[in-house]
């Protein structure tokens, strides 16, 4: 059985409210693995994230029991691009509300013992997970990300640190370079940027499990792979 929360959180640094959902089972235990979901109206309405996690419990309910799900959502098409994008206008400000406002606030209303910390995205949301994972890298153990719609700033950016102590799960469509922003009109080369990201991964020997799939960019995709990802963030150190 699980319990599905809707909240909402107001934002001083944004000056707006945002619908979150808390996701867990029936039952829970002191120590949690915490995974913040970015898209989360999406990936349970679109991404069958609810049943994904019912097969997870119904394979190990008692790792299961340990899983706190926060799912966030940016609003409309255009809010999320302008949140999520490193060019978008709320870019840094959804970055600050995150880090400073939503997170620790959302923990210390958890109040549990938090033993992995992770990311979750699909493609402008992997973005959005990456870079978060990237203001405090210490913070965070897993970042799982499906058909990241990243830039080569954000590559940049990433080449640019040390050692990076994650474990992640990085999955991308084999015609994804073929994908057309329905925001900016233009390609983002998504399996091109994908496979440059693995690359600057594995320079930094994060921990990862890289796959191509024989997929396109929708969620058709993201939700038939969703059970991998989480079975990754459940069983993972």
């Amino acid at each position: 059985m699980l319990n599905l929360i809707k909240k909402e959180f107001h934002s001083e640094i944004q000056n707006r409210n945002y619908t979150y959902y808390l996701l867990t089972s029936a039952e829970t235990v002191e120590d949690a693995y915490v995974l913040y979901v970015q898209d989360g109206k999406d990936y349970l309405e679109l991404g069958g994230f609810e049943e994904t996690f019912q097969k997870l419990i119904e394979t190990d309910s008692n790792l299961a029991s340990k899983i706190v799900f926060v799912l966030i959502h940016p609003g409309d098409s255009m809010e999320r691009w302008q949140a999520y994008h490193r060019q978008g206008n709320q870019f840094e400000n959804y970055m600050q509300f995150m880090t400073d406002e939503f997170i620790p606030t959302v923990e210390k209303e958890l109040n549990r013992n938090i033993v992995k910390r992770g990311l979750l995205g699909d493609s402008l949301a992997g973005n959005s997970s990456l870079n978060l994972a990237m203001r405090n890298p210490e913070q965070w153990t897993h970042l799982l990300l499906q058909s990241a719609a990243i830039a080569i700033e954000d590559i940049g950016a990433l080449s640019k640190m040390d050692k990076l102590d994650w474990n992640i799960y990085q999955t991308v469509g084999r015609f994804e370079d073929e994908f057309i922003s329905v925001i900016t009109n233009e390609k983002l080369y998504i399996l091109t940027r994908n496979r440059e990201l693995h690359e600057t991964f594995i320079l930094k020997r994060a921990k990862i499990e890289y796959t191509e799939q024989e997929a396109s960019h929708e969620w058709v995709f993201w939700k038939k792979d969703l059970v991998n990802a989480l079975n990754y963030f459940m069983t993972t150190p």
